[in-house]
């Protein structure tokens, strides 16, 4: 009788064990199918690279989405390449119905790659009607400009010289030979202007940059820089401080902006976060201006600046907003000169923070025929510089600033990010240590654990 029920016991558990078993295999069929369900009525994706590579930028979609005509995006490349750069423009696609991205074998379609002067392989042309441009890269930074240029055209941007303003070819921290790389990527015609020859604004010109001069302008040259801005030019100005520059400030004071000869100091402990000096203030409120409104939390830099104030009276014909303000904890060193060997607040005679370190304004149009003048005036030209220019928001701040002096307000927006190379820094010891526990370690602890295993149930 024992015996029976000790049969009749295993019997009944490895009944059990087995209606256990079908009963996991099932759930995890049944969820199998589901999430494959789930994924085929979803075509949400995850994009976990740290730059994001694969999903596009809130510019590029902000332009995909403004499309009323159609784009065509080919890939001239090799039958066995043609799906290297797929995921990134399935998104320009998938974005907007009027986009269509083609694949094209360059080998197989000749007649096609001749009619776009296709000469090398991995050629991306962006078409739309009769105009197209070839992308520098397959990266979307390169992919948006090029369908900016197919959808705008291009615009010209003068630089003026004469006055030891910033080196547009300078390839040192304080030079400017990425932010003209940067505008030529953006569609911009990038030429200098020496005012002292000539004392007029160029005919072609789109916008006029006045980039940290180190001496005053010239009566007759802020005369037609005036001329220009009061009939519809656009002005960007960023003066550093410490350099006594009248005449320019005069123009920014006729304009309702004094730009005060100060140095700002910004001793917010959130810029200890980023390495900054007390002299490089971080940036984190903004105004109201479309400029500014995508930065919402992103950090901007402006290193060695002075401060800039709206005037409260009213005056006809002008419209000033402040853009960008320091904490409560900053301030303005008044009378700054950069011989100073130390500088801290001085009650009743430096300005007490919150302070201005950017302006926007528009100047009414003079006739009817005419349009609006619009200027942006900074408190600092090393902002733009080659060792700032990258600088959490900064690149975003100054292309917004020129989309909108420009008036094409529907590129303002973040831009995608460069690409970045993904590394691993380790040293020979730690590579060898890496090579004994993942390929003799790891796998000597599996053998000990399972013969441990069968040594106890043996």
């Amino acid at each position: 009788m024992a015996d029976d029920k000790t049969t009749k016991g295993g019997v009944g558990r490895k009944v059990a064990e087995g209606a256990n078993f079908v009963v996991y295999t099932l759930a995890i069929i049944a969820f199998i199918v589901l999430a494959n369900w789930f994924v085929q009525r979803n075509d949400k994706t995850w994009d976990l690279t740290p730059n994001k590579n694969y999903s596009l930028s809130p510019q590029t979609l902000k332009i995909l989405k403004g499309l009323d005509h159609d784009v065509t995006i080919d890939v001239f490349d090799r039958k066995e390449a043609l799906g290297k750069n797929r995921d990134l423009l399935t998104n320009y696609s998938t974005a907007s119905h009027h986009v269509t991205v083609r694949y094209v074998d360059a080998d197989r379609e000749p007649g096609l790659a001749r009619e776009f002067n296709v000469r090398t392989y991995g050629t991306i042309i962006v078409a739309a009607g009769d105009k197209h441009f070839e992308a520098q890269s397959a990266d979307e930074s390169d992919v948006t400009n090029a369908l900016i240029r197919v959808l705008k055209g291009q615009q010209t941007i003068y630089f003026v010289e004469g006055h030891t303003e910033r080196d547009l070819e300078n390839t040192d921290r304080a030079g400017y030979d990425r932010f003209k790389k940067q505008l030529e990527n953006e569609n911009y015609q990038v030429k200098t202007l020496v005012l002292l020859q000539k004392m007029e604004i160029p005919a072609d010109c789109s916008l006029l940059v006045v980039a940290g001069p180190q001496h005053d302008y010239l009566p007759p040259e802020v005369d037609a820089i005036r001329k220009y801005v009061t009939n519809g030019g656009r002005l960007l100005v960023m003066i550093d401080p410490g350099i006594d520059l009248p005449d320019l400030t005069k123009l920014l004071s006729d304009w309702n902006v004094t730009a005060q000869n100060d140095l700002v100091i910004d001793q917010n402990p959130v810029a200890q976060l980023f390495g900054t000096s007390p002299a490089m203030p971080i940036i984190m409120k903004y105004g109201s201006s479309p400029i500014v409104q995508p930065l919402g939390r992103t950090a901007t830099l402006f290193p060695f600046s002075r401060s800039l104030v709206v005037g409260k009276d009213y005056k006809a014909g002008v419209t000033d907003e402040s853009l960008c303000e320091t904490s409560a904890d900053s301030f303005g060193v008044a009378d700054f000169n950069p011989k100073m060997q130390s500088v801290s607040y001085r009650p009743g005679k430096d300005y007490k923070g919150p302070l201005t370190v950017a302006v926007s304004g528009d100047l009414a149009a003079s006739g009817a025929d005419k349009k609006e003048g619009r200027f942006v005036a900074l408190g600092t030209s090393a902002i733009a510089s080659n060792v700032y220019l990258n600088f959490q928001g900064n690149r975003d701040l100054l292309m917004n600033m020129l989309n909108w002096l420009s008036a094409e307000e529907d590129l303002i927006s973040i831009r995608p990010k460069p690409p970045e190379s993904q590394h691993l820094d380790i040293t020979t010891q730690q590579m060898n240590r890496i090579f004994y526990l993942g390929l003799i370690g790891l796998p000597l602890c599996i053998v000990i654990i399972g013969v441990s295993v069968w040594w106890r149930r043996r």
